[in-house]
């Protein structure tokens, strides 16, 4: 059984960086694996397009995602996440959805990030991404 997440795009993200901008990506935490999409420089309504697909042995668990603004010289900022249920998609339908992060304590965070998610069966294909 797969959980298959398109990290689609953000938008109205904080700026971080000096310039007014940031440079974000999205780390994707699901079933004990980590994906990294690409890092969208200068910008604060960033396109990613980017298809993972995590292997769950039961339409179980929590999927979270964080997004960063990449830092050439210092450490990079964290800009918001946000989580969902792997259970709330075991019907296989594709969600396509705006997620609105939140601060991981007290920091200012603004924007949301769509992504597309569908959990699909050994045998089944997700539907294209």
């Amino acid at each position: 059984m797969s959980l298959a997440v398109t990290v689609v795009e953000g938008r109205g993200l904080s700026a971080k960086d000096i310039n007014g901008k940031s440079d974000p990506y999205v780390v994707v935490h699901a079933a004990d694996k980590v994906f990294e999409s690409k890092v969208v420089s200068k910008s604060l309504n960033p396109i990613w397009n980017q298809y993972f697909i995590a292997d769950f042995s039961e339409p179980k668990g929590i999927v979270h995602v964080e997004v960063y603004d990449h830092d050439k010289v210092s450490s990079d900022e964290h800009m918001g996440q946000f989580s969902f249920n792997v259970s709330d998609h075991a019907d296989g339908k594709l969600v396509d959805k705006w997620f609105k992060l939140q601060p991981k304590k007290s920091e200012k965070v603004t924007g949301e990030i769509r992504a597309k998610i569908q959990y699909f069966k050994p045998g089944e294909k997700a539907v294209p991404q």
